[in-house]
């Protein structure tokens, strides 16, 4: 028998070759070989895996479409399924979906590699509702994806134009695109009509020429028509596809078994072994649907997505179920649409009972009502038991078949709460149901429930604050303080490293309990002021503004079009580094890695047990390395000491790299990894010191810390009326592009080609050279694209390289490397922690009379990418320096070398000097904007102006204004607002080339370069350039990929200076081809004609130039900018809200202003993570990275970006300096997101003096999370009260 399904139109069968390890995804790309469908965490928390399914849904059969992460499915779960892939909506070939189009036109792409798992969950909701989507639920409904680049906004903003109350600058906006007309309906230019305009056209073939009638029903799945169990079998396992009860219990008997239906469980909880018995349940009618008897009866096998509409119907029809409203808003942020689409009822629980730590929100909604579930030992035995019986019950044997929920009158008032570390897709810190039965005609309660997970494994009852408030009214200060303490008393949560602190999560347990009795008591017994304390936050539809000109003179530079990728990436045609096809005998590689304290000593790496798993292959360790083992070559710039490709002795961090296994398969290579043993002859007794300050108090310090800059004032001031000292920390940040590091590399007749995703060709090319002792110029290294990389692929991306250079190699085979998200974690260094001590002596004005700042950059454990003599430069912002004293330090620590991260430096240096701002402006007395106005470089300096009419445009001081008399009004919710200038430091260093060639055949234009396309638009910036200098359209240039033969020597792409440098040689090759083209111009020629008689008169019609850092090319500018930030904290949480950004900044003459928008947008919400949600848990004892994937590591979603983003370009700017008049734009935005802290501390100041508390300096750790935000209000019962 075999498993039978679509792809895009094929058939296919699945046999028992294929393991239940194998997942669609990796079916989709390596076995249908359709690489549009990307992978990153494997965990269905990224999205970048989702495609849709069609297929009948028992117990009607009906057939619907879904969203499901390929990811998580296994193959064998596919049976009857027609799957569609981002290229079976639509293509160049047969023309792009209006989803596909509508994305690229909205500028909703950068780096493209998230991109087709948005566009297929779009597709399956439009498709799902037939068409008719409101705004706010498009914007709710991508909770599945994460994208890194852009922001969100333009994505959202794409979307929302398909919403039938879609708002009128959106319609205006998708307006004024189609009248651009950039993007042609597809790829193929036919002379005649186009058949493949048409929307239903069905071309078979390779699946990727595929398009279906969403509602043709002639379509026909397949099916077992007898639907009868049947079993796919190999030599070490058995797949049960089971119809009946009957089949189930016949099917366990046969031992060791799974019972599998959404499989979404995996997501938390990996499965490393699989038992020889796997048991699809997905079509067991006897466990799917729903009845209704007095109580609410639902299949244990029904998805959450059926559960919550149930819900949301029942609640509106039958007013004894009016509670499941409530349980329906709780459940939208449980996981996503995608996972809730295959998750069912009875999997959430099983997982509860496996996993009792587990904070499932099905298990507390259930239990807060005193739902019950069946249970059943065999088909005609069955039992009703309740949920905690449940939990200890031994489960061998049995399934669960339904769940039931019982009427509520209206005596009863039902409130639950999650609270998330980030607004969707999060587990809770704290989630908690509150049920409260009155007497008749009472406020006195009958009984209370309360439930709470988050606390403990074993904890679920506040069963003594249940029993004291029974009789009384909850309702009274008296009875609301013997609750509190009561709860205080039974709350005895464990810490659970990297969850949240007991100590946060008992007071926030408690503040739940007080939130519940704010949103249910009545209107007589409570302060208005208090009232909005009762609800969580919940953000509205978002908005966004984007201001800038654009002179149609100089079109098409200036012109604002979308990215020239857009529409291949919004197709899934856009290759990425592991988009090449499957080649023949290909390998896959994983590291094996010491997982023991930094310090320890390896004996001996023994991969015996690994190599005899079926599929492995081969092991290698440093010994089997033919040249130097580094990946960081100290002759090639900025790395300045050598750092092991794979450890040889001491081990210099938890997880670091020691040998490498292969095997025939991905999940092979790494699964095999795990089993390799590595031995040590000494394992270090000492805590890792994994911090600065742990160096700074260590006997080592002296070996670990260097003073890398000292800048001496040149001043000092004597008016010296106030003394401010403190300290200022600032964390790490993992890059969290969705391409994980990834390097394919095969064997050609001269040589390999590297298929790297790399930001650094020639770091690259030597690096690889020197490991393998080959020459330089038999390494080619090629790359498109980079799937983002935010300088964490410019070095880091070395090691992967080098190890999947090694491989193939050795084996002389084609070798794929792609580092598992875990590992990439736990190996790759991230944002470079910072930490300053300082003294400021400043006058009654806040003028600095002198400063003194001393601080520390914890570089791990090398010296590579130093940063501190950078941040110097940095910390002077805007601000007049010369009474500081400034001391940079780097620091040695046990973990992963850190590297650049976004706004290097620059992140950290403005934070510091805009956090001492605060600091003296607080200290003084002052206006904080004043005290910056009174600090400033007087001298060429634009932002005083600047800022005064940014003030007046963004309503500055009637928003001031409105946040007091808000602040003032509500006691438990609070809001801050606060400003930030920029000055930023562009300055251009190294090598890159162009080389542009011109086709005589038909003018039409190649440019290769030496940088590296990542997203931010270099490609499209170029082509503008190129298509403005020789008086050309943009469609007649083509960018080809990046190569290390074409472009050898070129610096790395970073900075924010790549496009600008790129850009600028191509202006230059361009004009040397203009030059040699001038004396046949006669003035009537077309472009084409001169080209063909250029050729025809022996021109060469190719040029190239390299830019270099030479005094006579691109000079160091500025770029200003000025950001105020608008917050509204909810106090009894610690969670927040981004109410509104407006951003200034002043980017000269932009080259491309929606690239430009789309880069300062990225880099705001990007930053807006930094210092609020990102936050990296270390265990101190060992040194090991806790929170290592998307379970436990939360950047932004789409719901975290600020309500109202209002982007504006400064007008009529200029830059002499610059290329063409323009400015770059990747940076400097996020050095801004530092004032979010600023607004989040004045919103906690506020609840702080309402407390009774003075008003003095508060200092919020960073990142501002919603724990560290709750626990700096300094909550105490006290406060907790009614009126």
């Amino acid at each position: 028998m075999s498993i039978d399904f679509k792809i895009n139109g094929r058939e296919y069968k699945v046999d028992g070759t294929f393991g239940p390890d194998v997942s669609l995804n990796e079916f989709i790309r390596t076995v249908a070989d359709l690489r549009g469908t990307k992978a990153m965490c494997h965990e269905g928390g990224c999205g970048a895996c989702v495609v849709a399914v069609r297929a009948p849904q028992p117990p009607t059969n009906e057939v619907k479409i879904m969203a499901v992460n390929s990811c998580l499915v296994s193959v064998l779960s596919c049976h009857g399924w027609e799957v569609i892939t981002v290229e079976g909506i639509g293509n160049r070939t047969i023309g792009y979906h209006e989803i596909q189009s509508r994305l690229a036109k909205f500028n909703g792409t950068q780096c493209g590699y998230c991109t087709p798992g948005w566009v297929m969950n779009m597709y399956c909701l439009y498709e799902s509702k037939n068409k008719q989507l409101t705004s706010k639920e498009i914007e709710n409904s991508f909770a599945s994806n994460i994208c890194r680049c852009t922001g969100y906004r333009p994505i959202a903003d794409a979307f929302k134009s398909f919403a039938k109350d879609a708002n009128t600058d959106i319609l205006n906006k998708l307006t004024d695109l189609e009248d651009l007309g950039v993007f042609k309906p597809c790829g193929v230019k036919c002379y005649k009509k186009c058949s493949h305009k048409d929307k239903h056209c069905n071309v078979p073939g390779n699946g990727k020429n595929y398009r279906r009638n969403i509602n043709d029903e002639t379509w026909c799945i397949i099916e077992n028509p007898k639907n009868k169990m049947f079993v796919v079998e190999s030599e070490t396992y058995k797949w049960y596809k089971v119809y009946t009860l009957d089949e189930v219990f016949k099917a366990m008997s046969n031992g060791n078994y799974r019972l599998v239906a959404g499989n979404t469980g995996q997501g938390v909880y990996h499965i490393t072994q699989y038992p020889m018995n796997l048991i699809d349940i997905y079509n067991l009618n006897e466990i799917k649907g729903f009845q209704m008897d007095v109580n609410l009866i639902l299949g244990a096998g029904m998805p959450l997505t059926e559960m919550m509409d149930i819900f949301l119907r029942l609640s509106q029809e039958n007013e004894d179920f009016s509670y499941l409203k409530e349980f329906y808003n709780h459940m939208d942020l449980v996981a996503h649409i995608p996972v809730r689409n295959l998750g069912t009822i009875g999997g959430n629980l099983y997982l509860k009972h496996t996993h009792n730590e587990f904070q499932s929100d099905v298990f507390l909604l259930f239990e807060v009502v005193g739902g019950m579930i069946t249970i059943a030992e065999g088909v005609n035995k069955r039992k009703t038991i309740t949920l905690t019986e449940f939990l200890g019950t031994d489960m061998e044997g049995k399934v669960i078949i339904n769940a039931m929920l019982p009427p509520l009158s209206q005596c009863c008032t039902v409130k639950t709460y999650k609270i998330m570390p980030r607004s969707q897709n999060a587990h809770a810190i704290v989630n908690a149901g509150f049920m409260m039965k009155f007497h008749r005609n009472s406020h006195l309660l009958e009984n209370m429930t309360i439930v709470y997970g988050g606390i403990s494994p074993k904890f679920i009852h506040a069963t003594k604050t249940e029993s004291v408030v029974v009789g009384k009214d909850p309702y009274t200060e008296e009875t609301l303080r013997l609750a509190l303490l009561t709860l205080s008393e039974e709350l005895q949560p464990e810490e659970a490293p990297p969850e949240p602190s007991a100590a946060y999560r008992k007071m926030l347990a408690i503040a739940l309990y007080y939130k519940a009795i704010l949103n249910t008591c009545p209107n007589n017994k409570i302060d208005p002021k208090f009232r909005s304390g009762g609800n969580t936050i919940k953000r509205e539809t978002s908005k966004g503004t984007q201001i800038f000109d654009t002179d149609k003179f100089l079109w098409p530079l200036n012109q604002p079009i979308p990215k020239i990728e857009a529409l291949v990436q919004c197709g899934g045609e856009a290759t990425f580094a592991n988009d090449l096809p499957t080649q023949a005998n290909e390998v896959f590689a994983a590291f094996v890695t010491a997982d023991e304290k930094p310090g320890s000593v390896i004996s001996e790496i023994d991969a015996t047990d690994a190599l005899k798993i079926p599929g492995v292959i081969a092991f290698y360790t440093a010994k089997d390395i033919p040249g130097k083992n580094t990946f960081t070559p100290t002759n090639v710039a900025f790395m300045t000491a050598e750092e092991d490709i794979l450890c040889t002795g001491v081990v210099k961090y938890f997880g670091q790299p020691v040998g490498i296994i292969v095997g025939d398969r991905e999940k092979t290579a790494n699964k095999s990894a795990k089993l390799v043993k590595v031995k040590y002859s000494i394992i270090k007794s000492n805590n890792p010191l994994l911090t600065i300050h742990d160096v700074l108090n260590s006997p080592e310090k002296t070996k670990r810390v260097v003073n890398d800059r000292t800048m001496e004032p040149t001043e000092i001031g004597s008016d010296v009326k106030h003394v401010i000292k403190g300290q200022f920390n600032i964390g790490a940040q993992y890059h969290y592009y969705m391409e994980p590091q990834t390097c394919v590399v095969r064997p050609t007749e001269d040589g390999i080609e590297v298929y790297s995703a790399t930001q650094w060709l020639d770091l690259t090319n030597n690096a690889i050279a020197q490991c393998l002792n080959v020459p330089v110029n038999s390494v080619n290294v090629i790359v498109r694209r980079v799937g983002g990389g935010y300088g964490g692929k410019i070095s880091r991306s070395m090691q992967i390289a080098c190890s999947a250079a090694l491989v193939s190699h050795l084996l002389g085979k084609s070798c794929r490397f792609i580092l598992p998200l875990e590992t990439n974690m736990k190996v790759v260094g991230k944002r470079i922690p910072t930490c300053c001590d300082f003294e400021v002596g400043v006058n009654n004005d806040g003028e600095i009379q002198y400063l003194k700042n001393s601080f520390y950059q914890d570089n791990g454990n090398s010296s590579n990418e130093t940063v501190s003599p950078m941040t110097v430069e940095h910390f002077k912002n805007c601000y007049d320096s010369r009474r500081w004293k400034v001391e940079a330090n780097s620091v040695i620590t046990d973990t992963p070398s850190n590297t650049w991260c976004r706004a290097p430096a620059s992140t950290e240096g403005v934070a510091m000097i805009e956090y001492m701002m605060e600091r003296i402006a607080q200290a003084t007395g002052k206006d904080p904007i004043e005290v910056r106005l009174a600090n400033m470089v007087k001298e060429n300096n634009p932002l005083p102006e600047m800022i005064n009419q940014f003030k007046i445009d963004a309503e500055y001081d009637k928003r001031l204004e409105e946040t007091k008399e808000f602040n003032n009004q509500n006691r438990w919710r609070k809001r801050g607002i606060k400003l930030s200038p920029l000055t930023y430091d562009v300055i251009h260093f190294g090598n890159y080339n162009s080389i542009v060639s011109i086709y005589y055949g038909d003018g039409s234009v190649v440019i290769i370069h030496g940088g590296i396309e990542m997203g931010q638009g270099l490609n499209t910036k170029v082509a503008q350039v190129c298509a403005y200098t020789l008086k050309i359209p943009v469609d007649k240039v083509s960018i080809k990929p990046s190569t290390s033969f074409t472009s050898p020597n070129t610096m790395t792409t970073g900075g924010s200076i790549g496009s600008e440098c790129v850009s600028f040689a191509t202006m230059k090759a361009c004009e040397i081809l203009l030059k040699r083209l001038e004396p046949l111009k006669d003035g009537t020629s077309s472009w084409e004609e001169l080209i063909q008689k250029a050729y025809q008169s022996g021109v060469d019609l190719q040029a190239t130039y390299m830019y270099s850092s030479r005094p006579d090319e691109l000079q160091t500018y500025q770029v200003y900018a000025v950001c105020i930030i608008e917050v509204e904290v909810d106090i009894l949480t610690g969670n927040h809200e981004v109410r509104r950004i407006d951003l200034l900044e002043d980017v000269g003459r932009s080259l491309s202003p929606e690239i430009d928008v789309g880069q300062i947008e990225g880099a705001l919400v990007m930053g807006l993570g930094y210092w609020t949600s990102e936050k990296l848990v270390y265990d101190n004892s060992t040194g090991e990275l806790l929170t290592y994937r998307t379970w436990t590591y939360k950047p932004p979603g789409i719901k975290d970006i600020p309500a109202d983003m209002r982007i504006y370009f400064r007008r009529n700017s200029k830059n002499e300096a610059g290329l063409l008049n323009s400015k770059a734009t990747g940076e400097p935005a996020f050095c801004l997101t530092t004032t979010v802290i600023h607004a989040l501390r004045a919103a906690v100041i506020s609840a702080r003096l309402d407390a009774g508390y003075p008003d003095d300096w508060l200092d919020i750790e960073n990142p501002c999370t919603a724990e560290n935000i709750f626990m700096a209000v300094g909550h105490k019962f006290e406060h907790f009260k009614l009126k």
